[in-house]
């Protein structure tokens, strides 16, 4: 490669020095024009491409109105030289692609771009586009042969991505459950190319036939790296769900679904020049990769379960279907009371399971008390990825008669997977002695259920300033004073200051490169002020969006490269010509895969935005270090 790299570069000085100058386009030959499919589908992703055959500047596009833009303008520009009769010509394509989708049938005109070459403006053709329903491609076959707008593709530049290059997979803990059962169901994303804008349009959480609940809701998942088939992928969870089957039977997980805008290695066709040295120079794929943003679906497949039905055999009677594994108790707070008082019944279930779908206990209360519908509380938690916690159901209970009273055992029971068995638990017997109260009703004591407090509100009135006031001498006149003169000297002594800082500022201005060094690191810590601002306001869009433009505009603007040739390859290219150490570069791309995939992470949204604002600060802090 660099053999004849090196070849080339003689060769092409050779040329210039040796035999006549470069014949260049004149100004009447500049052609600037715009291509497009002229029949296309409902629902369909094309390109529109305006090209140029010079350079030109202020590109200037125009509307697409009855059709989305997936990305653009996609800038590329590309030179090719050719020697005829001992004169070498050079020209140059400029283009500018635009990925648009057809949303609705009819038909659209897409008025004329402008540019402007050697300070005269140019304007392209205005396009003409059918939207139809059904299949475009079908149509155009049946139409007369030689058409290039139909038979011939207006764009030079084949994508080489496939669907290899980014996926997403559902993995299931368990296939065979039994009903009530928790199966673990998570949701990967794999990709080996720059990805953005991911957009979930499938939510495990609301799939039928299951009650779920979030694993992720806490967790700031980092992204991982494996080996499939011998390529390496970036990974990431974006869900993690606990399902628990309501009923047994086929049951099926749907396909998870997500758009996304991958970046793919774009390739410009093949050109001659007449020369075959030229043409395997001039053609090689290092002068011919660009990437392109491309809009593609992912899906998984879905996903089939066969739910067991539970046993029958060993089934209590009381079984009210709790499935997993227990802790259960139950007490009282007094045994001995006047009649009108009031006891608390406490039953408290804990453990791994589906403790959210354990319903309130049928108790058998003596007839002389009085009872009310629990007061129930649930606490959920995540243990080694099972779900579980503990359940409280508060029961208020007032004898109205005095006596001695029974409430019989308690009982409960579960299923428990694991052993493949029932085990019942149960509470002692419960005997209270009801002395005869004093016929006061209003005496009743609520103690821990049904309890509110009483707040007593108020405040106090003002008081009103009276006289004597503090005055002031009225008549004092401030021009021609010492305070004045201070001020007016002052005030030049500011515009001074100011003028000289401005002079300052043009000689700086007039060197770009300079000042887009210096100002680096003052612009992206702007823009991660005003993500901290989105932070505490909870704008997550936002925010993700100042994040991404500090860390892309901080390297645009310290190595002095157009946001447009940014890619992961130019980051990785400029930090390394730089001495920046390979791990500062790894977590430099990890950060910037982290804010991609923290937008569309479950969970604690606020925990994934302050990591990744920790992460942001962290590398940039870390890059400036290293280049000191």
């Amino acid at each position: 490669m660099k053999s004849g790299f090196i070849k080339a570069l003689l060769y092409i000085t050779g040329v210039i020095f040796a035999l006549a100058p470069l014949n260049t386009i004149s100004a009447d030959e500049v052609e600037f024009s715009a291509q497009a499919k002229t029949t296309v589908s409902q629902g369909e992703t094309f390109r529109v491409i305006f090209s140029l055959n010079a350079q030109g500047d202020n590109f200037q596009a125009p509307g697409f109105k009855g059709f989305s833009v997936v990305s653009g303008p996609n800038p590329s520009t590309s030179s090719s030289f050719q020697m005829i009769n001992g004169k070498v010509t050079q020209s140059v394509q400029q283009s500018f692609t635009y990925l648009i989708h057809a949303t609705s049938p009819g038909s659209f005109d897409i008025g004329s771009a402008s540019i402007v070459v050697d300070g005269k403006t140019y304007r392209s053709n205005a396009l003409k586009i059918t939207v139809v329903t059904g299949d475009a491609g079908n149509r155009r076959q049946t139409q007369a042969a030689g058409s290039p707008s139909d038979t011939q593709s207006p764009d030079n530049d084949d994508a080489t991505g496939n669907k290899n290059d980014a996926f997403i997979r559902t993995f299931v803990s368990k296939t065979n459950p039994v009903q009530g059962e928790q199966i673990t169901a998570t949701t990967k994303v794999y990709t080996r190319v720059g990805i953005s804008s991911l957009e979930l349009k499938t939510n495990l959480s609301t799939v039928q036939g299951f009650w779920s609940a979030d694993l992720l809701r806490n967790a700031n998942v980092p992204t991982d790296n494996e080996i499939i088939n011998g390529e390496r992928y970036v990974t990431k969870e974006i869900q993690k769900v606990a399902l628990f089957p309501l009923k047994s039977g086929e049951l099926s997980i749907p396909a998870i679904e997500m758009e996304a805008i991958v970046q793919v290695q774009k390739t410009r066709k093949r050109s001659s020049s007449g020369d075959p040295f030229f043409d395997s120079f001039f053609n090689d794929a290092f002068f011919n990769t660009s990437v392109e943003q491309v809009k593609r679906k992912l899906s998984s497949p879905a996903v089939r379960l066969n739910v067991q039905a539970l046993p029958e055999a060993g089934k209590p009677s009381d079984f009210s279907g709790a499935v997993g594994s227990f802790n259960f108790e139950a007490k009282v707070d007094r045994t001995e009371l006047k009649a009108n008082e009031a006891i608390n019944l406490k039953i408290t279930i804990s453990g791994i399971g589906n403790i959210d779908l354990i319903d309130k206990f049928n108790i058998t209360f003596p007839s002389d008390f009085e009872t009310y519908d629990p007061k129930i509380n649930t606490h959920t938690q995540i243990t080694s990825g099972k779900l579980g916690g503990s359940k409280t159901f508060e029961y208020l209970l007032i004898p109205r008669n005095a006596g001695e009273f029974t409430i019989k055992p308690i009982e409960f029971s579960y299923y428990d997977p694991n052993q493949k068995k029932y085990f019942s638990r149960s509470s002692s017997e419960f005997k209270f002695k009801v002395a005869k109260g004093d016929g006061n009703t209003s005496a009743v004591s609520y103690s821990g259920v049904n309890q509110q407090d009483i707040q007593y509100i108020g405040s106090d009135i003002r008081h009103i300033k009276v006289p004597p006031f503090a005055l002031s001498e009225s008549g004092n006149i401030l021009i021609g004073s010492m305070l004045y003169w201070l001020i007016f000297g002052g005030l030049f002594f500011l515009a001074s200051i100011l003028y000289f800082w401005m002079l300052h500022r043009r000689k700086l201005a007039g060197n770009t490169g300079q000042m887009k060094l210096r100002r680096a690191n003052k612009v992206s810590r702007k823009r991660l002020r005003k993500a901290a601002a989105y932070l505490k306001t909870a704008e997550e869009a936002a925010f993700y969006n100042e994040i991404s433009a500090a860390l892309w505009g901080y390297l645009s603007d310290k190595f002095n490269i157009p946001l447009a040739r940014l890619s992961m390859d130019s980051v990785n290219d400029a930090l390394s010509e730089r001495s920046v150490s390979a791990e500062t570069i790894a977590q430099f791309r990890e950060t910037l895969d982290n804010c991609e995939f923290a937008r569309f992470a479950p969970g604690d949204k606020t925990a994934n935005m302050e990591g990744i604002y920790q992460q942001a600060l962290a590398i940039i802090s870390r890059i400036e270090r290293e280049l000191r």
